[in-house]
């Protein structure tokens, strides 16, 4: 299947995560609109819109933002409501907000901290501010080591307060330095654009179930839904949510409505027949699994994810031009030894919605992240995990 796309066709990614969809659109000549619920992810993206151009003058910012925040005494306070505590000391988070606060005032907001919980506060960040605060992220997680295990979807808290970690202040801006130089030798950004291209990138906090668009007016969707192995992607961001200052309340609000979310609601949804007898077999073998709570919890938690699903589905539909293209890269997955058909289920809820299956390309995926389950490794040696690229067209 090919997608003819004219130039400033609209291309949008409804997952959009670290934004390679929306970035490559952009590049190719094309509008790009990418939505995804967790703002430190939408901080994420705006960074790789960041232009090779501003290269050359990246680290003597940050050796300057550094100087500057060195030059100044920084004490520990008694503010315990900010979320680092949970992981630092407070002399050390003192330094990291001074060293936020710096590229918050210097480069978003000029004279006030600006909070970036809302896409009008997102909209005020250009690349170059998206970049530093990437760096921000990669200091903290640097510092934070021990608190990383191998399972990347999961971070440690400390025993107690005594066990928090407590770098120096010329440790945190050393690493900030050496993080910004380990980024530009990366090279986190695409190739830059041509210049005749006017084509536009929106980047926005938003939620695939309930998407900002007007109706048909999407010329193609790439994506990737997020897996069916109650990975929990607000958990895996936590640290970089604390630097943005979430606080528990609002942390558990967003970990709560991500599709995907290992925790599960007290009301217990309904089943749907516009889901299909794919899902419908899966979900009766899951309730009657023998296991220990599969008619409680692992039954209501995929109950949610395939309702978010369906929903975020329905709405791909009504987004999309009457001739579009939608392409989703969907993983399946396995309950115990029950397989988890979760491509199949996909094209099944999008019949339903009034999407057609034009092609399917089937491939091995070489890493499933349920491997990282230890309880779950006497499992894998029965089951392959298979990636498959669905290609969907409006019927």
């Amino acid at each position: 299947m090919t997608m003819p796309l004219k130039p400033n066709s609209l291309i949008f990614d409804p997952w959009n995560g670290s934004g390679t969809t929306t970035q490559v659109a952009n590049q190719l000549g094309h509008d790009a609109f990418g939505l995804d619920l967790n703002p430190a992810m939408v901080i994420v993206a705006k960074a790789g819109m960041l232009s090779p151009l501003e290269e050359p003058s990246l680290l003597a910012i940050a050796k300057l933002l550094a100087e500057q925040v060195g030059s100044v005494s920084v004490c520990a306070t008694d503010n315990t409501v900010d979320p680092l505590l949970t992981w630092l000391t407070p002399l050390s988070v003192n330094y990291i907000r001074s060293i936020e606060n710096a590229i918050n005032h210097g480069f978003i907001s000029n004279n006030r901290y600006i909070k970036l919980d809302t896409n009008e506060a997102l909209d005020r960040v250009a690349p170059i501010a998206a970049f530093f605060y990437v760096a921000l992220f990669g200091t903290v997680r640097r510092l934070l080591g021990q608190f990383i295990p191998t399972n990347p979807t999961w971070i440690k808290k400390p025993r107690d307060s005594a066990n928090r970690k407590r770098p120096s202040g010329k440790a945190i801006l050393d690493t900030f330095v050496l993080e910004v130089q380990r980024l530009i030798d990366k090279k986190i950004w695409h190739r830059e654009k041509d210049p005749k291209n006017k084509n536009s990138i929106h980047l926005k906090i938003g939620n695939a179930e309930n998407i900002p668009l007007k109706d048909e007016t999407v010329d193609a969707i790439i994506s990737s839904p997020p897996y069916c192995t109650r990975i929990d992607y607000a958990v895996a961001t936590s640290i970089e949510l604390a630097i943005l200052r979430f606080d528990l309340h609002e942390f558990d609000t967003l970990r709560r409505n991500l599709t995907g979310t290992s925790t599960v609601e007290r009301v217990t949804k309904k089943t749907d027949a516009r889901w299909g007898k794919t899902c419908a077999t899966f979900l009766d073998q899951l309730y009657h699994h023998p296991s220990y709570a599969s008619k409680t919890y692992y039954f209501k938690n995929h109950l949610q994810y395939f309702e978010s699903l369906a929903h975020s589905i329905h709405e791909i539909r009504r987004t999309l031009k009457p001739k579009g293209h939608c392409v989703l890269v969907i993983q399946d997955s396995h309950y115990k030894e029950i397989h988890n058909d979760v491509p199949n289920i996909a094209i099944e809820m999008a019949a339903f919605s009034g999407l057609k299956l034009v092609r399917r390309e089937n491939f091995s995926a070489a890493r499933s992240m349920v491997g990282i389950n230890g309880r779950a490794q006497k499992y894998l040696r029965h089951r392959d995990t298979v990636e498959s690229v669905l290609c969907f067209q409006p019927s």
